[in-house]
Parts: C-alpha cells; sequence; structure tokens
C-alpha cells in the first residue's frame, strides 16, 4: 500500500511538475561578451525559477526582422524577442504582439523611472508593447595631444557650437589637422548625426503627431547652416570618408557610446569624452539607439513567463549588473545613480560618464514605420548642401516635400 501511494504521489508531482514547466524561446542577436552576459542572467534566472527553461536564439542583426516577418507569416514565432528600436513600428503593426499594459499595471516596474527618450517607442493607440532593454547615444571625443600641440588645454572640451569652431579653428591653424570630423558618407549616419544639431538648436524632426516634417525650419536652417560653415566658411572639417578622427587627422568626433570600449583600443592618443557642445549654453542633445523587448502573443501561461523573465531582467539590481558586463546605457535613472554602477563608470569606464549623463538630453528618432526612407531621403538632401548644390533652406524644403509621402 505505501508503495503504491509514495508511486500515485510522484505520479501526482509529475503532473502538477509539467502542468507549470515553461519553456520560452527568446530571439535576440546579442553576441560575443554581449551573448555571453545574456546566457549567464538566463542561467541564474532558470535556477531561481525551477521549471523554466529559457533557450535564447541568436540571430544575425541583419537577418532578424526578416526572420521575424516570415515567422509571423507562418505562425512559428519565439515566445520573446528583442528589435532595433527603430523597427518597432513595423513589428507592432504586424498585430502579433501582446499588449504589456496589464502586465506592467499588476507588476513592481515603475515606467516613471525609465529615461523618457526611448519610451517613445513601443506604443499604438494608447498600449505599450514593446519596453527598452538597452540604450547607447552619441557624445564627444576629442585628442588631447592635438589639443594639447594647438595650445588649448587638453582636460576642457567645447561647450558651444560657437566654441566647437573656435577650438576647431585653432587646431587646424596650429597642427594642419582638422578640428571636427563630420559624417559626410550619407545614409543614417548622417541624419542620425545632424538630428543632434537640430534638436540643440531647438528644432525637431517630425510634428508632434508625426504627420509631417518639422525639420525645414528656423532651426533646421541653423543646424544645417552650421555644418555647411563647418567646411565651407571656418575650414575646421571637411567632406572625406568617415575615419579620420581614429588615425589622428581630426581633433574632435561625434561618437557612439560603444566606442567607449573601442577607441581606447584602436587609437595612440589620450582620449577625451564630453557632452556634445550645445547650440546655446545648456541646450545639450543627443540620439538614441537600443534594443527593445516584447512579447508574441500566444498562451496566458506562456505569456506571463516570458512577462516575468523580462520583469526580472529589467529591476535595477539585474540591469545594473547588465550594464556592467555590456557597456550599455542605463535605460532607467535607478541604474544611472546605483552607487556600484557609478563606482564602475569611474573606476573601470570612465569615458563613459558624459554618455551616462547625456540619457537625460537624449531624443528618440521618429517611431515610424517608414523611418529608413525618411532618414536616407534627408541625409541626401542634407549632403547637397553640404557639397553647396542647395542652400540649407532649399535642401530642408526639397527634403521635405519628398519626405511627407512617407508619413502616416
Amino acid at each position: 500500500m505505501f508503495i503504491r501511494r509514495t508511486l500515485a504521489g510522484l505520479i501526482v508531482l509529475a503532473l502538477c511538475a509539467g502542468a507549470t514547466a515553461q519553456h520560452l524561446t527568446f530571439w535576440h542577436y546579442w553576441d560575443g561578451a554581449n551573448g555571453q552576459a545574456l546566457q549567464a542572467l538566463i542561467d541564474r534566472y532558470e535556477e531561481q525559477n525551477p521549471g523554466v527553461t529559457i533557450e535564447a536564439v541568436f540571430v544575425p542583426g541583419s537577418e532578424l526582422i526578416t526572420r521575424l516577418q516570415t515567422a509571423i507569416q507562418g505562425r512559428q514565432t519565439p515566445s520573446f524577442a528583442i528589435s532595433d528600436l527603430v523597427a518597432m513600428p513595423l513589428l507592432i503593426d504586424s498585430g502579433a504582439l501582446a499588449p504589456l499594459d496589464d502586465y506592467i499595471a499588476s507588476s513592481d516596474l515603475d515606467l516613471d523611472d525609465y529615461f523618457p527618450g526611448p519610451m517613445v517607442y513601443g506604443l499604438k493607440d494608447g498600449q505599450r508593447y514593446s519596453l527598452p532593454v538597452t540604450a547607447s547615444n552619441l557624445a564627444l571625443f576629442w585628442n588631447k595631444d592635438l589639443f594639447e600641440e594647438a595650445g588649448l588645454d587638453p582636460n576642457r572640451p567645447p561647450q558651444t557650437w560657437e566654441e566647437l569652431v573656435e577650438f576647431g579653428q585653432q587646431i587646424h591653424d596650429r597642427t594642419g589637422q582638422w578640428g571636427y570630423e563630420l559624417f559626410t558618407d550619407g545614409g543614417e549616419g548622417t541624419s542620425w548625426q545632424w538630428q543632434v544639431f537640430l534638436w540643440s538648436a531647438g528644432g525637431d524632426v517630425l510634428s508632434d503627431d508625426l504627420s509631417e516634417p518639422a525639420f525645414d525650419s528656423q532651426a533646421g536652417e541653423r543646424a544645417l547652416q552650421a555644418w555647411v560653415d563647418l567646411v565651407h566658411e571656418s575650414d575646421v572639417s571637411t567632406i572625406a570618408p568617415w575615419g579620420l578622427f581614429g588615425r589622428g587627422q581630426a581633433a574632435m568626433v561625434m561618437d557612439g557610446s560603444w566606442m567607449t570600449q573601442f577607441f581606447p583600443m584602436q587609437v595612440d592618443f589620450p582620449l577625451g569624452s564630453a557632452l556634445f557642445p550645445a547650440a546655446d549654453a545648456g541646450d545639450y542633445a543627443s540620439n538614441l539607439g537600443g534594443e527593445q523587448v516584447f512579447i508574441f502573443e500566444g498562451d496566458d501561461a506562456t505569456e506571463q513567463a516570458a512577462w516575468d523573465f523580462i520583469e526580472w531582467f529589467s529591476s535595477t539590481e539585474v540591469q545594473v549588473e547588465w550594464d556592467r558586463n555590456t557597456g550599455f546605457m542605463p535605460i532607467r535613472a535607478s541604474v544611472a545613480d546605483d552607487p556600484a554602477y557609478q563606482a564602475w563608470v569611474a573606476n573601470a569606464r570612465p569615458l563613459l560618464q558624459p554618455f551616462v549623463e547625456a540619457m537625460t538630453y537624449a531624443r528618440a528618432r521618429p517611431p515610424i514605420e517608414n523611418y529608413p526612407r525618411v532618414s536616407d531621403t534627408l541625409a541626401k538632401y542634407l549632403l547637397e548642401a553640404v557639397y553647396q548644390r542647395m542652400t540649407p533652406g532649399q535642401a530642408l524644403d526639397a527634403a521635405a516635400a519628398e519626405i511627407a509621402p512617407l508619413l502616416p
């Protein structure tokens, strides 16, 4: 009788375990050290949550959106996934993503703790379908050797556009190297960097409702004239393939937070980093990159299990560890303010400090499905002005006319 009861009990336990066990699939494109950091966190989560297994599937970034679209059409989606924030409007419009509002409402996650920039993504018709899980942004790097050679204080970067020109001219005159490297290769790189100038001048890319261009404005003309003048008026910049700064041929450059890891290994001169100079004192701006996480619609248990992991992964404690191991920017103010994170930045990655500060000023690119085409079109006309084939006003008006039909 005892043996029978014990056997019956084991069967019941097994059935209960089977009913609560959840196998989740998670598609991502984090490789190298980032992929290892992710897997370590997943392993810990599985240890803390017996019965839950998460299969992390690496998909190259260049293939992810196509693979997701194919999976959506074939109704063979993963449980949850990440994507570059720019792709979120397209994914949300597919109708395959689960709304997160009820999960957020029943959790301890404080959306007010998130930096506002990346939160403009993931929304449609008043519902939220994704959350930021990483961020990157733009700031200024400078070559301290060229500053010193030009007679400038190697530890004081320019604070305003006026000083950017002043310092850049002095560097060019005294060293023969360019003062500031412009991204003139076209495409998203050109558009992405120019938007920082536009925002700092008080402009915006699109109207608040995203229905019409807003860059064809007085602020837009000021921002584009600044680029034209760097090349043709002050002789601070030149039109050349990207890479002058890394070769020591330009003293300053706007580049991404990820370069705080790579520049020190690539260059043979001491580096400084700072908030990018403002159009006017204090009007700082930066542009955002990063990934968002989302859940595909499925059965309630799978959705809940995926959310439970996302909530855990998004917690301040885990995000501090994640950002320290990957170098991604904090997505939450509580992470940026965390003493352990601040100590890591100060001791292990001091070049990152202004990028952390820049999260307060960082803006997001317009959350529209056609953003890649909008960006490429805008960049095309920005370069028309830089090459002086159009005035800034003509270039921005032509860009607005071509972009308007692409907007929702």
